[in-house]
């Protein structure tokens, strides 16, 4: 089995908001008094999308302020929308794209890219495979 190795400090900070937000949603929480913490929060996690997304695609390592500045830039409006409109469809959908980034950051087998170099990190084990098999092919 694969080891999922994400920060708690960034799960402890979604799972507050996403609960904060399905607290409002569902009518446990005031929305006057927990709006400004779930959008604060909320900011702090597309900061550190930001952040993790250049550590784990080549593309973003390569293109760090054009991958922050897409991030921050689509994140803030989309997190806006969110807590403007915070019913229980919106938490839901808050759930999905927490999930669905997760996924694709710390589940599916990626690469993580040295910033500045292009040269793959993670996969010792696979590299080494193919250089014993070049080896005894050639």
């Amino acid at each position: 089995m694969k080891k999922i190795n994400i920060c708690p400090i960034c799960v402890a900070i979604s799972s507050l908001w996403l609960m904060m937000s399905a607290g409002v949603a569902w009518g446990y929480l005031g929305l006057p008094i927990y709006i400004v913490p779930i959008s604060l929060l909320m900011g702090g996690t597309i900061v550190g999308i930001a952040y993790v997304g250049e550590k784990k695609c080549r593309w973003a390592s390569n293109n760090q302020l054009l991958w922050k500045t897409l991030v921050i830039a689509g994140g803030m409006p989309i997190a806006y929308q969110l807590v403007n409109n915070l019913d229980k469809s919106a938490v839901v959908m808050e759930f999905i794209l927490l999930v669905v980034i997760a996924y694709f950051f710390f589940i599916k087998r990626s690469y993580n890219y040295d910033i500045g170099s292009s040269e793959k990190l993670t996969d010792k084990n696979g590299l080494r495979e193919i250089e014993e098999k070049m080896k005894q092919c050639c």
